[in-house]
């Protein structure tokens, strides 16, 4: 599918576009496109995306870290600001990209959402969460934020994590019969679209922590499971001894 989108601001590392309406009315679930909309809630956006965590890795067990980076979060204030000035009904997207350590030049993070403005409140509709990306030469701005949209479905494992319960839910499609709930999908302060209770991460938030005896019985399959990833190479071997030394230490 090809997507007509227009660039409004960017930066080297984070770009914002404006989404046509025949576009994002096609990959949004249907329930999400009835609304009007409305920019009203924009200023919250980087509260918002501070909250949001993501898991690290496959093998990390409660490993989480801040989905954009706090460096990103002014940026997206002023982007915020000027969409809530401009009061203009559209829908936006978003995305950045973080530079690989050992291979800043050809290797990167990619993550997109669209944001989706309501009367109420606001929607976030993630397509990539920190998807590998690598170039076969030193990539340019127009190699990195080249976009190929998807329809947004339900992801059912826990890649998304709420951090601040304030107002904020993962969605849930009530209008369906099995009410899914998209693990990519956060809802802010749009009530009908939440569930009851909220839901902060998918499979629902488990608020005990885990046993250490559990964390233990589950080395043995992080180990095979990092086995097959170097073995596919989709680690180095360096990446795959430094992980097997961490696990190892939870024994």
């Amino acid at each position: 599918m090809q997507q007509k989108i227009k660039l409004i601001d960017s930066t080297a590392s984070i770009a914002f576009f404006e989404v046509e309406e025949e576009d994002w009315k096609e990959l949004f679930p249907k329930n999400l496109t009835q609304y009007e909309l409305s920019s009203d809630h924009f200023n919250d956006l980087p509260k918002i995306l501070s909250s949001i965590q993501y898991k690290r890795g496959v093998l990390a067990y409660e490993d989480w870290d801040q989905l954009v980076p706090d460096s990103y979060l002014s940026d997206i204030q002023k982007f915020a600001q000027k969409i809530r000035e401009k009061q203009e009904k559209k829908v936006y997207l978003c995305i950045f990209k973080i530079d690989d350590l050992l291979s800043p030049n050809v290797k990167i993070l990619k993550t997109s959402f669209y944001i989706l403005g309501t009367k109420e409140g606001l929607v976030i509709l993630f397509q990539e969460i920190n998807t590998n990306i690598s170039f076969p030469t030193q990539y340019s701005f127009e190699d990195w934020v080249i976009f190929l949209p998807r329809p947004i479905k339900p992801i059912y494992k826990p890649e998304l994590w709420i951090k601040n319960k304030d107002s904020l839910s993962l969605y849930q499609d009530k209008t369906s019969l099995k009410k899914l709930i998209y693990g990519n999908v956060i809802v802010y302060q749009q009530m009908d679209l939440m569930p009851s209770p909220p839901l902060y991460r998918y499979p629902k938030e488990d608020d005990n922590p885990p046993k250490e005896s559990d964390q233990w019985k589950s080395v043995p399959e992080k180990l095979k499971i990092l086995e097959e990833m170097r073995k596919n190479k989709l680690i180095t071997d360096e990446e795959y001894q430094r992980k097997k030394t961490e696990l190892l230490k939870e024994f």
